[in-house]
């Protein structure tokens, strides 16, 4: 199948699961893995491996130009190693990465533990748990870690005024550096959003040694730390330990996520300046490990007229402030197929930049591009206002972190 049909091919599919029927990162999952299906994956870059592979796998094979398994991935569960002792005495441990709290829309960003100390010859299942955001384990040897976003090398320069073509860098989005570690070289996992539904990650450690690592999509949050010692050495910790004391963090990492919302969900309070009333709502917010995505306060009822302004204060993560007025979701990444090599994750500029005049009655598209975050170096983008002339009540989402029916979304109501 020519390139131009395949990557046809995926964005219809994605359509399908992207139109608020699921998660972003199952949409994602479905088109990362269509396309490195059908780029063969053999090919990523020096010491690459298949998605499939990191699990131990054998290789993803294509099957006409889309991967049947990935088109049942709902049915799919991805199955955790056996915990505990092996019976050559190495053993294997769990790490727990990101996690949340569905409830009040929290998303946890660290490493649960973030310190783990094993023995030379154990293994370390990294268990990725977040929904809402992507992540990778990332063991950079002292290099420096690689941008999660970069201008697309063929996008040439843009029009004064306009922002780059940017996608997903590949030295961070997909995995490289094989499945087991002794303190050299880069081991990447990829964004786990681009897993195959059924694979994890696991990594075993061969060498004694204290290794650090980070998640590319939250490197200022998300940092761990793995000491190896020598084999049959005395561990500090048991994993029935370890993950009590997981347990306790998320514990509090969730009040913390529930103090934030309360301090920023208050009634809104109007302001008056030359243009009319403005109101203030803030899309997102941070604690030191823990993300709030939810746009607060999440229900706002104004008088036509009047303007709203969103505004993302964050180093971590991104988020957009979209009406559909009636259109479909666009999709958020536009897949461009390569020969010999995986797809190129770029993102619509219909999601990551400004579309729609400055005011809005209710029909039609209007977003505010991706604000905050990785993406203000290219966007510059932190708020975005709307003025609404039309009385009505009008759904919006995050495009990053939410749908139309799920997730990071609100209403707005003009009298």
């Amino acid at each position: 199948m020519d390139s131009t049909r395949q990557g046809s091919n995926v964005t219809k599919l994605v359509r399908r699961y992207g139109a608020g029927q699921l998660p972003r990162r199952d949409a994602l999952r479905v088109l990362a893995g269509l396309g490195l299906a059908s780029a063969g994956v053999a090919a990523i870059g020096a010491g690459a491996r298949s998605a499939g592979a990191i699990a131990g796998r054998a290789p993803l094979q294509p099957h006409s130009g889309l991967h049947a398994p990935l088109l049942a991935q709902d049915a799919a569960t991805p199955v955790a190693p056996q915990l505990g002792e092996r019976p050559d005495g190495t053993r294997v441990w769990r790490v727990q990465v990101a996690g949340d709290n569905e409830a009040e829309l929290l998303e946890f960003m660290t490493f649960f533990p973030r310190e783990l100390t094993i023995n030379a010859g154990d293994s370390v299942f990294f268990d990725f748990k977040g929904h809402h955001a992507p992540h990778t384990v990332t063991f950079l040897s002292g290099e420096e870690a690689p941008k999660l976003i970069v201008p697309s090398a063929d996008s040439g320069t843009p029009a004064a005024g306009e922002p780059p073509e940017i996608m997903f860098n590949p030295a961070a989005a997909f995995p490289g550096g094989g499945d087991t570690y002794d303190g050299t070289g880069v081991l990447n996992s990829g964004l786990n959003v681009l897993f195959p539904p059924d694979q994890v990650f696991t990594v075993t450690f061969t060498s004694p040694g204290t290794f650090d690592y980070l998640c590319l999509v939250h490197p200022l949050m998300m940092k761990g730390t793995v000491t190896v010692q020598e084999q049959g050495a005395a561990v500090p910790y048991e994993q029935t330990e370890v993950d009590s004391m997981v347990a306790d963090h998320m514990a509090e990492l969730t009040e913390e996520g529930k103090a934030l919302v309360a301090e920023y969900n208050s009634t809104a309070t109007p302001t008056a300046d030359a243009g009319g009333t403005v109101w203030d709502i803030r899309a997102g917010a941070e604690g030191e490990e823990v993300a709030v995505l939810r746009f607060m306060p999440d229900n706002l009822t104004i008088a036509a007229g009047d303007t709203v302004r969103w505004t993302v204060e964050s180093e971590l993560e991104p988020h957009t402030v979209t009406f559909l007025g009636g259109d479909v979701p666009p999709d958020l990444i536009e897949p461009q197929m390569q020969e010999g090599g995986p797809p190129k994750l770029v993102f619509n500029p219909a999601v990551v930049r400004r579309v729609g005049t400055e005011v809005y009655t209710g029909t039609g598209y209007a977003n505010s591009g991706a604000m905050g975050a990785d993406f203000e170096e290219y966007t510059g983008l932190t708020t975005y206002e709307l003025t609404f002339d039309t009385p009505g009540e009008y759904l919006y989402y995050c495009a990053l972190h939410g749908s139309p029916t799920a997730g990071m979304r609100a209403r707005l109501t003009v009298t």
